[in-house]
């Protein structure tokens, strides 16, 4: 009788245990479940994004997280706040497992996370940084972009002079004052096959001018995950035309 009571006894604590370290947390919801093998075993994992609402009604998530349980280990990776979180499956790093590459919005802006689970074991393979962008109008409606200090293109802006007159920015096609154009980080960030490097990843910056809405060139960006570390295969800068 005292064997079954010290075996009820620790079943208890154990459930108990069990029950508290899976506990959901309130209003979390469910956003994404996806069922992959990520840790090279052939066994699906599975994994799940939940995501806390700032408020009720609103969209904008303030806490998103990724849960991933492969049978063997769980893993709790708190993610950026922002909107519509969204995941897939590509093998970046070559190492024969799918790597598992995760996006959500803020505002126009990109948040990307990037993770590998190969044998059981987390590791944060974090996206590249954003390519070196400098970019200033020049006289005659007129603006430069310069990547990595190397790669410059010099593009006309004469179809928007009148906007740019009334503005304040130019007065008779000259320059009131040194102006730089407006650089944001990833608006989009994708998984690629690149020839002869496998799996990376495809970048979109945006360069605009007196607000976001000019939109006046788009700078892509190629990456490949080499030797533990994110190479730029190739960056070019490509103008955008008004209607």
């Amino acid at each position: 009788m005292l064997k079954y009571l010290i075996f009820l006894l620790a079943f208890f604590i154990t459930y108990q245990a069990v029950s508290a370290q899976h506990k959901d947390i309130p209003n979390e919801m469910i956003l994404v479940t996806e069922k992959r093998d990520v840790t090279g075993d052939n066994i699906p994992d599975r994994l799940v994004i939940k995501g806390l609402k700032y408020e009720e009604d609103a969209e904008f998530l303030k806490e998103i997280t990724l849960y991933v349980d492969t049978g063997e280990k769980k893993f709790e990776l708190p993610l950026s706040s922002g909107y519509k979180p969204a995941i897939q499956f590509v093998d970046v790093n070559k190492d024969g497992v799918e790597d598992v590459f995760i996006t959500t919005e803020t505002g126009g802006i990109l948040n990307s996370f990037l993770f590998s689970f190969k044998d059981q074991m987390m590791k944060d393979l974090t996206v590249p940084k954003t390519v070196s962008i400098t970019a200033q109008f020049l006289d005659n409606y007129q603006a430069k972009v310069t990547i990595n200090g190397k790669k410059l293109l010099v593009i006309d802006l004469s179809d928007r002079k009148e906007e740019y007159e009334q503005s304040g920015i130019y007065t008779n096609g000259i320059l009131n004052e040194a102006t730089e154009l407006l650089v944001d980080g990833f608006s989009t960030l994708k998984p690629v096959f690149l020839i002869g490097k496998g799996k990376g990843l495809v970048g979109i910056q945006l360069v605009s001018g007196v607000y976001h809405a000019d939109e006046i060139a788009l700078v892509e960006s190629k990456w490949s995950y080499e030797k533990g570390k994110w190479k730029l295969i190739k960056a070019n800068i490509k103008p955008l035309q008004t209607e």
